[in-house]
């Protein structure tokens, strides 16, 4: 627990434009390794806030990171989801953690977006599970975001892969078959 605080309290630190700068960015790749670890123990919304600073703080320096970052941030998205749809009624601590998650992986795709098309083909192998449990029934509060990472994948590359257009046809199924989840997103 000690080191998931010394996580959280960070996050604090990027308020203060000095260790943005001098301290925090020379260590950036062993900061977010730290956080990944700490994500495979522990899945806390709060964890999952403070990875989505970072993200946002060094927006132009995540690239290399950002596959190892979609690798982890996609894994605990589907266990959440997976832990939550056992259960009757979805415990919401672990529906805003799983929430948190998807829009994580949003930001690490607007991060790099247009900047590394080579990255695209290996984000959506990566992508395309977590993508599909946020437009079912269990990832249903996360569908907005699992939208947007379609956007991002499609338009940044030169054409629309298989994958994309698998999802593509199961966007057309779940609405033609009335299931709901995306029903208020298709304006």
């Amino acid at each position: 627990m000690v080191r998931v605080e010394a996580a959280m309290a960070l996050s604090s630190l990027l308020k203060h434009q000095e260790a943005v700068v001098g301290f925090l960015r020379p260590g950036l790749g062993n900061v977010l390794k730290m956080y990944l670890r700490i994500m495979d123990e522990i899945d806390f919304e709060e964890l999952v806030g403070a990875l989505r600073i970072i993200v946002d703080t060094y927006d132009d320096e995540i690239a290399p990171y950002a596959v190892s970052l979609c690798q982890k941030l996609s894994e605990a998205y589907c266990r959440l989801i997976a832990t939550a749809g056992g259960q009757e009624e979805t415990d919401t601590e672990a529906g805003l953690t799983a929430d948190g998650l998807m829009s994580a992986i949003r930001r690490v795709l607007n991060s790099i977006s247009g900047k590394f098309p080579n990255l695209y083909p290996q984000l959506e192998a990566i992508l395309e599970r977590p993508i599909l449990l946020s437009l079912s029934e269990a990832g249903a509060t996360s569908a907005d975001e699992g939208l947007s990472c379609i956007a991002e994948l499609i338009y940044n590359q030169e054409g629309v892969s298989e994958k994309m257009w698998g999802l593509y046809h199961h966007i057309i199924q779940s609405y033609c078959n009335n299931e709901g989840v995306i029903d208020d997103l298709i304006s």
